[in-house]
Protein backbone atom coordinates (compact mmCIF):
# COMPACT_ATOMS: atom_id res chain seq x y z
CA UNK A 1 0.00 0.00 0.00
CA UNK A 2 3.07 2.39 0.96
CA UNK A 3 4.21 1.58 -2.56
CA UNK A 4 1.68 2.51 -4.16
CA UNK A 5 0.46 5.75 -2.34
CA UNK A 6 4.55 6.47 -3.23
CA UNK A 7 3.73 6.00 -6.82
CA UNK A 8 0.66 7.71 -7.58
CA UNK A 9 2.43 10.77 -5.35
CA UNK A 10 5.44 10.94 -7.83
CA UNK A 11 2.89 10.44 -10.63
CA UNK A 12 1.25 13.46 -9.73
CA UNK A 13 3.80 15.10 -8.56
CA UNK A 14 4.99 14.89 -12.04
CA UNK A 15 1.66 16.19 -14.15
CA UNK A 16 2.01 18.73 -11.31
CA UNK A 17 5.60 19.76 -13.08
CA UNK A 18 4.52 20.63 -16.46
CA UNK A 19 1.84 21.79 -18.42
CA UNK A 20 0.41 22.69 -22.22
CA UNK A 21 0.65 26.05 -24.10
CA UNK A 22 -2.52 27.48 -24.79
CA UNK A 23 -1.11 30.90 -25.93
CA UNK A 24 1.58 33.65 -25.07
CA UNK A 25 1.68 37.58 -24.56
CA UNK A 26 4.71 40.13 -23.91
CA UNK A 27 6.73 38.89 -26.84
CA UNK A 28 7.58 42.65 -27.91
CA UNK A 29 10.32 43.67 -30.42
CA UNK A 30 12.85 46.54 -29.63
CA UNK A 31 12.22 49.89 -29.70
CA UNK A 32 8.48 49.90 -28.76
CA UNK A 33 6.09 50.64 -25.96
CA UNK A 34 4.03 48.59 -23.96
CA UNK A 35 1.00 49.09 -26.97
CA UNK A 36 3.27 48.46 -29.94
CA UNK A 37 4.08 52.09 -30.91
CA UNK A 38 7.37 53.37 -31.62
CA UNK A 39 9.44 55.35 -29.07
CA UNK A 40 11.09 58.30 -30.23
CA UNK A 41 14.61 58.35 -30.71
CA UNK A 42 16.65 58.82 -27.31
CA UNK A 43 13.69 57.94 -25.56
CA UNK A 44 13.30 54.56 -23.68
CA UNK A 45 12.27 51.20 -24.73
CA UNK A 46 8.98 50.18 -22.50
CA UNK A 47 9.34 46.49 -22.79
CA UNK A 48 13.35 45.34 -22.53
CA UNK A 49 15.70 45.77 -20.17
CA UNK A 50 19.87 45.95 -19.62
CA UNK A 51 19.99 42.91 -16.75
CA UNK A 52 23.76 42.90 -16.74
CA UNK A 53 26.97 44.81 -18.15
CA UNK A 54 30.55 43.70 -17.75
CA UNK A 55 32.58 46.76 -18.55
CA UNK A 56 36.30 46.33 -18.13
CA UNK A 57 36.34 43.86 -15.94
CA UNK A 58 33.61 45.86 -13.79
CA UNK A 59 30.23 43.94 -13.19
CA UNK A 60 27.18 46.42 -13.60
CA UNK A 61 23.32 45.31 -12.55
CA UNK A 62 20.31 47.03 -11.52
CA UNK A 63 20.02 50.54 -12.20
CA UNK A 64 23.79 51.60 -13.10
CA UNK A 65 25.52 53.73 -15.33
CA UNK A 66 25.09 50.41 -17.92
CA UNK A 67 22.06 48.65 -16.90
CA UNK A 68 18.36 49.40 -16.65
CA UNK A 69 16.00 50.94 -19.39
CA UNK A 70 18.08 50.76 -22.49
CA UNK A 71 17.72 53.91 -24.88
CA UNK A 72 16.32 53.67 -28.12
CA UNK A 73 18.84 54.50 -31.11
CA UNK A 74 18.34 57.77 -32.73
CA UNK A 75 16.95 57.22 -36.55
CA UNK A 76 19.41 59.63 -38.27
CA UNK A 77 22.25 57.46 -36.43
CA UNK A 78 21.27 54.19 -37.86
CA UNK A 79 20.53 55.42 -40.86
CA UNK A 80 23.75 56.70 -41.49
CA UNK A 81 25.63 53.32 -40.80
CA UNK A 82 25.48 49.63 -42.38
CA UNK A 83 22.83 48.03 -39.64
CA UNK A 84 20.12 46.61 -40.45
CA UNK A 85 17.40 49.87 -40.71
CA UNK A 86 14.30 50.30 -38.28
CA UNK A 87 11.24 48.50 -39.45
CA UNK A 88 7.65 50.50 -39.34
CA UNK A 89 7.64 47.65 -36.12
CA UNK A 90 11.03 47.77 -34.25
CA UNK A 91 14.28 49.79 -33.95
CA UNK A 92 18.12 49.07 -32.19
CA UNK A 93 18.23 50.03 -28.16
CA UNK A 94 21.23 50.47 -26.90
CA UNK A 95 22.56 50.16 -23.00
CA UNK A 96 22.53 53.16 -20.79
CA UNK A 97 25.75 55.35 -20.84
CA UNK A 98 25.72 55.02 -24.53
CA UNK A 99 27.14 58.19 -25.72
CA UNK A 100 26.06 60.42 -29.27
CA UNK A 101 30.01 60.51 -30.47
CA UNK A 102 33.08 58.64 -29.58
CA UNK A 103 34.59 61.39 -27.73
CA UNK A 104 32.71 64.44 -26.11
CA UNK A 105 29.15 63.15 -26.42
CA UNK A 106 26.58 63.19 -24.26
CA UNK A 107 25.10 60.17 -22.93
CA UNK A 108 21.79 58.37 -22.93
CA UNK A 109 20.21 60.77 -25.64
CA UNK A 110 20.05 58.41 -28.58
CA UNK A 111 23.29 57.40 -29.44
CA UNK A 112 25.13 54.23 -29.64
CA UNK A 113 28.74 54.75 -28.70
CA UNK A 114 29.81 52.28 -25.50
CA UNK A 115 32.80 50.64 -24.51
CA UNK A 116 34.29 47.55 -25.68
CA UNK A 117 37.05 46.47 -27.89
CA UNK A 118 38.42 43.12 -28.46
CA UNK A 119 37.14 39.60 -27.76
CA UNK A 120 39.69 39.22 -24.40
CA UNK A 121 41.65 41.76 -22.46
CA UNK A 122 40.56 44.09 -19.68
CA UNK A 123 38.47 45.92 -22.58
CA UNK A 124 36.26 43.76 -23.23
CA UNK A 125 32.49 44.95 -22.84
CA UNK A 126 29.04 42.70 -22.74
CA UNK A 127 25.76 43.65 -21.98
CA UNK A 128 22.73 41.75 -21.37
CA UNK A 129 18.88 42.60 -22.91
CA UNK A 130 16.39 40.44 -21.25
CA UNK A 131 12.28 40.26 -21.76
CA UNK A 132 10.12 38.98 -19.98
CA UNK A 133 6.93 37.38 -21.49
CA UNK A 134 4.49 35.15 -20.27
CA UNK A 135 3.37 31.40 -21.92
CA UNK A 136 -0.24 30.96 -21.02
CA UNK A 137 -1.95 27.29 -20.20
CA UNK A 138 -2.88 24.34 -17.89
CA UNK A 139 -0.61 23.05 -15.62
CA UNK A 140 2.59 24.36 -14.15
CA UNK A 141 6.23 23.96 -14.89
CA UNK A 142 7.77 22.49 -18.05
CA UNK A 143 5.76 23.10 -21.05
CA UNK A 144 5.25 20.03 -22.76
CA UNK A 145 3.75 20.51 -26.10
CA UNK A 146 6.33 21.54 -28.67
CA UNK A 147 6.23 25.58 -29.04
CA UNK A 148 8.48 27.70 -31.03
CA UNK A 149 9.57 31.32 -31.33
CA UNK A 150 10.34 32.93 -34.89
CA UNK A 151 12.72 36.17 -34.08
CA UNK A 152 15.12 37.82 -36.34
CA UNK A 153 18.30 39.24 -33.88
CA UNK A 154 20.83 42.31 -35.33
CA UNK A 155 23.29 43.32 -33.05
CA UNK A 156 26.50 45.06 -32.94
CA UNK A 157 28.81 43.36 -32.64
CA UNK A 158 28.02 39.34 -31.36
CA UNK A 159 24.87 38.14 -30.06
CA UNK A 160 24.08 34.72 -28.04
CA UNK A 161 20.30 33.91 -27.21
CA UNK A 162 18.91 32.14 -24.09
CA UNK A 163 15.69 31.29 -23.01
CA UNK A 164 15.37 30.91 -18.76
CA UNK A 165 19.36 30.69 -18.47
CA UNK A 166 21.13 29.87 -15.14
CA UNK A 167 22.03 33.38 -13.89
CA UNK A 168 25.43 33.88 -12.09
CA UNK A 169 25.32 36.06 -8.74
CA UNK A 170 26.55 38.94 -10.47
CA UNK A 171 23.29 38.56 -12.89
CA UNK A 172 25.88 37.27 -15.86
CA UNK A 173 24.88 33.87 -17.51
CA UNK A 174 26.04 30.83 -16.23
CA UNK A 175 26.86 29.31 -19.78
CA UNK A 176 28.24 26.44 -18.41
CA UNK A 177 24.69 25.73 -17.03
CA UNK A 178 22.64 27.45 -20.33
CA UNK A 179 21.79 25.93 -23.50
CA UNK A 180 22.33 28.74 -26.55
CA UNK A 181 19.42 28.63 -28.54
CA UNK A 182 20.81 31.20 -31.41
CA UNK A 183 24.38 33.26 -32.07
CA UNK A 184 25.52 35.26 -34.36
CA UNK A 185 28.90 36.85 -35.13
CA UNK A 186 29.38 40.47 -36.83
CA UNK A 187 25.75 40.27 -36.66
CA UNK A 188 24.97 43.98 -37.26
CA UNK A 189 23.10 43.34 -40.81
CA UNK A 190 21.78 39.98 -39.96
CA UNK A 191 17.88 39.05 -41.40
CA UNK A 192 17.87 35.85 -41.39
CA UNK A 193 15.44 34.43 -39.00
CA UNK A 194 15.72 31.83 -35.66
CA UNK A 195 13.60 29.39 -34.28
CA UNK A 196 13.96 28.94 -30.30
CA UNK A 197 12.08 25.75 -29.36
CA UNK A 198 11.24 22.96 -27.14
CA UNK A 199 11.59 20.26 -29.62
CA UNK A 200 13.51 19.80 -32.90
CA UNK A 201 13.05 19.51 -36.10
CA UNK A 202 14.80 20.88 -39.52
CA UNK A 203 14.76 24.60 -38.32
CA UNK A 204 16.06 23.93 -34.66
CA UNK A 205 17.36 21.12 -31.91
CA UNK A 206 15.30 21.59 -28.80
CA UNK A 207 17.98 24.65 -27.22
CA UNK A 208 14.41 25.94 -25.38
CA UNK A 209 13.23 25.22 -21.84
CA UNK A 210 9.91 27.03 -21.92
CA UNK A 211 7.46 27.02 -18.62
CA UNK A 212 3.84 28.17 -18.10
CA UNK A 213 3.82 31.18 -16.73
CA UNK A 214 6.69 34.09 -16.80
CA UNK A 215 9.43 33.52 -18.86
CA UNK A 216 12.32 35.35 -19.97
CA UNK A 217 14.45 35.76 -23.20
CA UNK A 218 17.85 36.79 -22.51
CA UNK A 219 20.43 38.22 -25.47
CA UNK A 220 23.94 38.72 -24.93
CA UNK A 221 25.30 41.12 -27.01
CA UNK A 222 29.45 41.53 -27.19
CA UNK A 223 30.70 44.92 -28.29
CA UNK A 224 34.36 44.07 -29.46
CA UNK A 225 34.61 46.53 -32.32
CA UNK A 226 35.17 43.27 -34.54
CA UNK A 227 38.41 42.60 -32.95
CA UNK A 228 39.39 39.26 -31.95
CA UNK A 229 41.69 38.25 -29.50
CA UNK A 230 42.92 41.07 -26.56
CA UNK A 231 42.78 45.28 -27.72
CA UNK A 232 44.33 47.32 -25.83
CA UNK A 233 42.01 50.39 -27.20
CA UNK A 234 39.69 52.13 -24.93
CA UNK A 235 37.61 54.10 -27.50
CA UNK A 236 33.97 54.00 -27.83
CA UNK A 237 32.20 51.89 -30.85
CA UNK A 238 29.16 51.01 -31.68
CA UNK A 239 27.12 48.73 -29.90
CA UNK A 240 23.34 47.89 -30.11
CA UNK A 241 20.64 45.70 -30.25
CA UNK A 242 17.75 45.25 -32.86
CA UNK A 243 14.78 42.26 -32.41
CA UNK A 244 12.37 41.97 -35.28
CA UNK A 245 10.99 40.21 -37.81
CA UNK A 246 11.71 38.76 -41.56
CA UNK A 247 8.40 37.15 -41.52
CA UNK A 248 6.77 34.10 -40.75
CA UNK A 249 3.21 32.36 -39.47
CA UNK A 250 2.09 31.47 -36.13
CA UNK A 251 0.32 28.39 -34.79
CA UNK A 252 -0.51 26.92 -31.61
CA UNK A 253 -2.37 23.19 -31.65
CA UNK A 254 -2.49 23.57 -35.18
CA UNK A 255 -4.42 27.16 -35.68
CA UNK A 256 -3.38 30.44 -36.23
CA UNK A 257 -3.02 32.84 -33.18
CA UNK A 258 -4.57 36.29 -32.80
CA UNK A 259 -1.56 38.03 -33.39
CA UNK A 260 -0.77 41.09 -31.29
CA UNK A 261 1.46 43.64 -33.83
CA UNK A 262 4.25 43.74 -31.10
CA UNK A 263 4.29 39.98 -30.46
CA UNK A 264 7.26 37.97 -32.04
CA UNK A 265 5.40 35.24 -34.41
CA UNK A 266 5.25 32.14 -32.60
CA UNK A 267 4.86 28.79 -33.60
CA UNK A 268 3.25 25.77 -31.24
CA UNK A 269 1.99 22.76 -31.66
CA UNK A 270 1.21 18.99 -30.19
CA UNK A 271 4.25 17.61 -32.73
CA UNK A 272 3.22 20.34 -35.23
CA UNK A 273 5.30 23.05 -36.80
CA UNK A 274 4.15 25.45 -39.68
CA UNK A 275 6.38 28.24 -38.97
CA UNK A 276 7.76 29.65 -42.34
CA UNK A 277 10.65 32.64 -42.08
CA UNK A 278 11.33 34.28 -44.93
CA UNK A 279 15.25 34.84 -45.55
CA UNK A 280 16.59 38.08 -46.97
CA UNK A 281 20.17 38.30 -47.63
CA UNK A 282 22.07 41.59 -47.60
CA UNK A 283 25.65 42.62 -48.67
CA UNK A 284 26.25 45.50 -46.79
CA UNK A 285 29.63 46.27 -45.40
CA UNK A 286 30.75 48.34 -41.96
CA UNK A 287 32.35 51.46 -42.67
Amino acid sequence: MLLLILTLLFGLGRLAASGTATNLSGLDFTGTTTNGSLVAGGGNDQNWTVTYASVGGTSYKGTSAYTGVPYVVNNTLVQSVAWVQNTSSAQWITAPGASSAPTGGTINTGGDYLPGNGSTGTNTAQYVYTLAFTIIGSGSGTVRNNVAISLTIAADDQYTVYVNPTLNSNGSVNTSKSTASASGLNAWTNTQAAFLQNYADGNSTADANFVIGTNYLTIVVQNTDSLTGSSSSTALNASGLLVYQVGSVALINGQPIPEVSTWLPVAGALGLFGGVAWRRRQNRRRP
